[in-house]
């Protein structure tokens, strides 16, 4: 009975210091302490200079954090396009991180048509050749290259900007666009008519 009694006690012992020292480590154990980070601004507008976002981080109580204890990492921030932000903590705030989003949009261009955007040749004047139209297309306030594409093979624009009518093109109307693509500037599509008549 005695012996019983001294593995017992042996065993309540045990479990007794396995407890405490369970209890000591958890209290060690590091905790994350998290925190609520945004963008002043989530969406900016190409501009061809760096925009670096700026960041807002508060806690969890919705006080602002002070910059020490967090590191914002972001590549260089000037061409269009989508960026990921990552802040990560520092001090009693480590092993917390919050990623968010940047948007550089691509700029509008104001791109103008200076030469009309109507021609008009005859008939006759294409029966027995191709004809090239005296007035070039001319593009102004525009950024970056300029291409041609017309809705009928019969309709070119060559080199120099100039519509060719071919031999034999039948009478209606056609139709010639003029692309401007420019990285990080939006696209602009404009339209010419070309009427045989």
């Amino acid at each position: 009975m005695k012996s019983f009694k001294k593995v017992a006690v042996t065993i309540l012992a045990a479990v007794m210091m396995l407890l405490i020292s369970t209890t000591v480590f958890a209290a060690d154990s590091p905790v994350k302490t998290s925190f609520n980070a945004s963008l002043t601004k989530k969406t900016v507008t190409y501009t061809g200079k760096k925009q670096q976002p700026k960041v807002v981080v508060k806690n969890e109580a919705g006080k602002t954090i002070k910059a020490k204890y967090y590191t914002v990492k972001v590549k260089t921030c000037k061409n269009a396009g989508t960026y990921k932000v990552t802040i990560i903590g520092k001090g009693k705030y480590a092993g917390y991180t919050q990623t968010l989003t940047y948007k550089i949009k691509a700029k509008t261009q104001k791109v103008t048509l200076k030469s009309t955007d109507k021609y008009t040749v005859k008939a006759s004047a294409v029966k027995k050749s191709s004809k090239t139209l005296k007035k070039a297309i001319k593009v102004t306030k525009k950024t970056g290259k300029i291409s041609y594409t017309t809705n009928n093979s019969k309709i070119k624009v060559n080199k120099n900007g100039k519509i060719v009518v071919a031999k034999g093109t039948k009478k209606g109307t056609y139709q010639v666009k003029v692309t401007v693509k420019a990285k990080n500037y939006k696209t602009v599509n404009k339209y010419i008519t070309v009427t045989v008549k």
